[in-house]
């Protein structure tokens, strides 16, 4: 069997791993408050709820490929135009929750609560929303399609793995952890990519994003982020 038929086959237990890792992640910090979930508002149970079935989702349409059910996938995608604005908009509402929260109850200066947009809410919406395009754009290229989706799957990894190292491990440990799952191996993939002479665009895209993201905590007072992430605050939040 192909290697791409393999992945194609297979990808679906990444995404149960991925769900796995999220509920584990964020079990002690948000699930272990069932049923009163002290200190949350709607918008976190807004934006736990949509990522929940968007991840779902993917493992749902990665067994519809591995079942050959490609009409079904087909169909079940369509709803994505409904589910992927949503958790957009998710990631929105927990942006301006977090703003105010540090603004009204932390009373962090403006300049600080902007800078803390950086790692949070913001760019994940602009990440996701990126690499959901393309994998639209690029729907009838299965490779591309596999891989732009993957490259999401790995973005909504990052805050439940992040959790669940950082809480369990010292962190000499846990970033060379989510190092070598969110770089380490797109590289490593990228390299067998680019050795069996396929497109290295898809995966360049998502490794571009993912040194954005560890880069970008570090500009948060820079004048230009300030200035865009200032001015959604002041304008929407």
């Amino acid at each position: 069997m192909a290697i791409e038929t393999r992945l194609q086959r297979n990808v679906g237990f990444l995404f149960v791993a991925i769900l796995t890792i999220t509920l584990f992640g964020f079990f002690p910090s948000y699930f272990s408050k069932f049923p009163t979930f002290e200190g949350f508002g709607w918008p976190h149970h807004f934006h736990a709820v949509i990522a929940l079935v968007w991840i779902c989702m993917l493992i749902t349409q990665a067994f519809l490929i591995r079942a050959k059910q490609y009409r079904l996938h087909r169909t079940v995608g369509q709803a994505s135009y409904v589910v992927i604005p949503l958790l957009l908009l998710s990631f929105f509402l927990m942006a301006r929750a977090q703003y105010q929260r540090n603004t009204l109850v932390n009373h962090l200066t403006e300049a600080d609560a902007v800078a803390a947009l950086s790692r949070n809410g913001i760019p994940e919406l602009v990440f996701i929303a990126i690499l959901y395009t393309l994998g639209i754009v690029y729907r009838k290229r299965p490779a591309w399609h596999l891989r732009f989706f993957t490259g999401i799957a790995l973005v909504m990894l990052g805050p439940g793995l992040g959790r669940l190292a950082f809480g369990n491990f010292p962190p000499h440990v846990a970033g060379p952890i989510l190092g070598l799952m969110f770089l380490g191996l797109p590289v490593i993939w990228l390299i067998v990519d680019v050795v069996r002479k396929r497109s290295p665009v898809p995966l360049l895209s998502y490794i571009a994003i993912t040194i954005t993201a560890v880069v970008l905590p570090g500009q948060g007072h820079a004048g230009w982020w300030q200035g865009f992430a200032g001015f959604l605050a002041r304008t929407f939040f």
